[in-house]
């Protein structure tokens, strides 16, 4: 019979083993370039030359250094437009994302990754290993065709889950910075950039709870400027080749289950048929220019890979403050996970105090996906409140859609972005917060057209519309909001029983800095 000692003993050899069967490194500066898990060299080629670019080719010729755009606000027109864009595609496909999860949404869409590489078409795909929520089988799947690269960013060394916890612990400072870009590149020409991840949830295909967010579709010098931020951190020894994952059992289990996940994409011939007369729709109005595409200044602005390792000034933070501080009318602003701070909290004060409107869009309590980011947000709700913001907050129930016959149980506000002076409009990964600012690496794009800030600001002035409205009375915040045909107040966060916002109190014990 084993003793105590015996036993502790068995289980950290059993641990030592598992720890040993199932790691990846974390950096690739020790391995060769020469190694043939490298060998994913893009062509090179002129964007200009695509079926993409020839559609606009005069204006792309006339004003090389401008682009055109167009907004993408419904979820599942998002997951259209990149199917969309990755068959049309000729040359090219880079995807960056934070969360890529194993569901349909992402089937469907690695099904015209995959028909695009039979063409030909050379695709690289670049995953924050902390999003990463799969078996892993599907991406070395993905990654075994010989036009499809597939990377993941910044891994945990431990590939068993219950072992990450130490591992964080231990290597904190590493793994606690993240990878939160989100690119969608076709061709070096055109550029899908916001807050959208690849899960089901944020294409408007989920029962539970979808993410309400924003994507702009952008033509022309911009989606070079991508494609440039794209290739360092591809190039970067983060970005492990998913060829190092320990990987023959879980392309076992892939293979043995196969059928089942091809039956879970398959729907009926008319769902398919649906599916592709929708594409074969949208390349028509784009071949025929039925979109409205406004053209002006956008530039790319991108953190270096190099943050998840040491401090480094983000440019994302120092153009923020220049567009700020060069604002004067007013600064609409969507962000789904907003805690200003101290210092943030003058930038408002400073903005009203000289007469600038300010009004914000965040989650409420019922909506939120993150209760500890709503507790820090409660920190400076009231005060903005009193300063003279509008402030909104997003209602759960506004996002009820019908999915399959069945109606969604709500939504999340999931976007991050802003218009300022009804000129500039700034969209993409980067949440107004600590987070983005310090820790992980984030992506927007500026764009500088009238036309089409005044068309995101009204967008954005029809969610408020149906959202929650801080107001003070009595000296105290209070919700005041629409339901039915009546107008109702609310002193509590709405929708939310006694024990989530007991929750939520108590949840203020996290550090600010580091959710």
């Amino acid at each position: 019979m084993l003793s105590g000692t015996n036993v502790l003993v068995v289980v950290c050899v059993a641990l030592f083993v598992l720890v040993g069967c199932s790691s990846i490194i974390a950096s690739t500066k020790s391995i060769s370039k020469e190694n043939t898990l490298f060998n994913d060299t893009t062509r090179k080629f002129d964007p200009l030359h695509t079926d993409i670019a020839k559609v606009y080719l005069k204006e792309l010729q006339s004003f090389p250094n401008q682009s055109g755009a167009m907004i993408i606000k419904d979820g599942s027109y998002a997951l259209l437009h990149r199917a969309s864009l990755a068959r049309m595609a000729q040359k090219s496909i880079d995807i960056q994302t934070y969360i890529y999860k194993n569901d349909i949404a992402s089937r469907v869409l690695m099904h015209e990754i995959w028909e695009a590489a039979n063409r030909g078409v050379k695709i690289r795909i670049l995953i924050d290993d902390n999003g990463l929520d799969s078996d892993f089988s599907d991406v070395i799947a993905l990654d075994n065709h010989p036009n499809i690269s597939v990377k993941i960013f910044n891994p945990y060394r431990n590939r068993i889950h219950f072992l990450r916890f130490p591992e964080m612990v231990y290597d904190f400072s590493r793994i606690n910075k993240r990878m939160h870009n989100k690119l969608f590149i076709v061709d070096n020409i055109a550029l899908i950039i916001g807050g959208r991840n690849i899960a089901d949830n944020y294409f408007d295909n989920n029962l539970n709870v979808n993410f309400s967010d924003t994507d702009i579709f952008f033509l022309g010098e911009v989606a070079q400027e991508a494609h440039r931020s794209f290739g360092e951190y591809w190039n970067f020894h983060r970005s492990i080749p998913v060829g190092f994952l320990p990987s023959k059992s879980k392309m076992k289990k892939y293979m043995k289950n196969y059928s089942k996940y091809i039956k879970k994409i398959e729907g009926s011939p008319e769902d398919w048929k649906i599916y592709n007369l929708a594409i074969d729709n949208f390349i028509f109005r784009y071949k025929n220019r039925k979109n409205e595409i406004y053209w002006g200044n956008a530039q790319l602005i991108a953190d270096s890979p190099e943050k998840v390792e040491k401090k480094v000034p983000s440019p994302i933070t120092l153009a923020l403050k220049e567009i700020w501080n060069s604002s004067t009318d007013s600064i609409y602003i969507s962000s789904a996970y907003f805690v200003p701070g101290k210092k943030g909290l003058r930038y408002f004060k400073d903005a009203i105090n000289k007469g600038t409107e300010i009004s914000i869009l965040t989650n409420s309590l019922s909506s939120t996906d993150a209760l500890v980011v709503y507790s820090a947000w409660e920190r400076y709700r009231d005060k903005l409140v009193k300063m003279g913001a509008n402030v909104y907050e997003y209602k759960r129930s506004e996002g009820k859609i019908k999915i399959r016959g069945k109606r969604s149980s709500g939504a999340s506000l999931h976007s991050k972005t802003i218009v300022f002076d009804d000129k500039i409009t700034w969209v993409g990964s980067f949440n107004l917060d600590q987070r983005s600012e310090n820790i992980n690496t984030e992506v927007v794009a500026v764009f500088d057209n009238e036309d089409f800030a005044k068309e995101t600001k009204k967008l954005m002035q029809i969610e408020m519309k149906k959202a929650w409205h801080l107001v003070l009375r009595k000296n105290k915040v209070i919700w005041e909001g629409i339901e039915g045909d009546e107008t109702v107040d609310k002193k509590h966060s709405p929708d939310t029983s006694w024990f989530v916002r007991m929750i939520n109190f108590f949840a203020k014990i996290f550090p600010e800095g580091q959710i």
